[in-house]
């Protein structure tokens, strides 16, 4: 990268998760432990690759055709056709000759059409207009005024006046969409993802000023980000197995869901400035609880 803080645009998307500072997914893993962070982090040499699982191939191909385009969509993404059961050598230098991804036909047609739900829907036919897709922003949190905390954050969609985020979600229960939405959030805690990220959001002012922005951008459309008087978090969820039904809402400063996102994010942070001054650079990050007496008061609810 050009510089360790700013604003970058275009930036790779293996560049953006190799760099150590923390992410939202680094704070949520470190309200669990310290080790659990580091086990998956940078910081381990020998951390484990993420598979690219069908779940996650799904969700990056929809975000590419819902925030870039269908010509960017297009020249990584092909579609299985149904005629073809199994996929050799042969079959995929066929379908793949620039080495796309090749999709599974009913995963293919569900992407499209969730795409074209979320762009025919009124409310949210803006969301994803108007601004850039996959922006990263490095900056520092000073942890009790003094701790510098090195973070990140990279935007599905940045807007003048808010940050787009989309995410996919299988709901395997059945449940009503809204309540399945906002169990998402609450279970896989999305709420410390839009603090995190409307905190980076707020760096970008002073960014544009001290001239640390890099990549290919419009001036312009930058200085009128600058200029918002206001900001909000937008989550658009979309369903993933069963009807392409989509569900959105938003966070703003001042909402008592950013203040308990906030109390959490503050643990993290202390737990990382914790290990990071008990344990060396390259060395493993342990936690060492004492042996005792396990008390039935510790033991959950349904126990008892």
């Amino acid at each position: 990268m050009a510089g360790r803080y700013g604003i970058y645009f275009n930036l790779p998307e293996a560049d953006y998760h190799a760099d150590p500072a923390l992410g939202s997914t680094d704070l949520k893993r470190l309200l669990a432990s310290g080790p659990d962070y580091w086990y998956w982090s940078p910081l381990n040499p020998d951390a484990p690759q993420r598979d690219l699982t069908p779940q996650l191939l799904f969700g990056r191909a929809l975000h590419k055709l819902v925030l870039e385009g269908s010509q960017a969509f297009s020249s990584l993404y092909v579609r299985r056709p149904d005629n073809i059961k199994r996929l050799n050598g042969k079959t995929k230098a066929a379908l793949s000759p620039n080495s796309e991804n090749i999709l599974d036909g009913e995963d293919y047609d569900k992407i499209i059409t969730s795409a074209e739900m979320i762009a025919k829907n009124p409310d949210l036919a803006a969301a994803f207009e108007g601004g850039v897709p996959e922006v990263s922003v490095f900056w520092e949190h000073f942890l009790d005024g003094e701790f510098i905390i090195p973070c990140k954050a990279r935007f599905d969609y940045l807007k003048t006046r808010g940050i787009g985020d989309l995410k996919s979600i299988r709901n395997i229960y059945g449940a009503p969409f809204a309540d399945a939405c906002t169990r998402s959030i609450v279970n896989f805690r999305y709420d410390i993802q839009a603090a995190h990220y409307l905190e980076g959001r707020a760096q970008i002012g002073q960014f544009v000023r001290d001239n640390l922005v890099y990549g290919d951008y419009d001036p312009g459309w930058l200085n009128r980000v600058v200029a918002a008087p206001s900001y909000a978090f937008q989550w658009v969820f979309f369903q993933a197995e069963g009807a392409p039904i989509t569900w959105s809402k938003s966070l703003s400063p001042g909402n008592p869901i950013l203040d308990i996102a906030e109390r959490d994010r503050n643990k993290a942070m202390q737990t990382y400035r914790e290990f990071t001054q008990k344990f060396p650079a390259g060395q493993m990050w342990l936690s060492f609880d004492p042996v005792e007496e396990l008390n039935i008061n510790s033991m959950p609810p349904w126990f008892k």
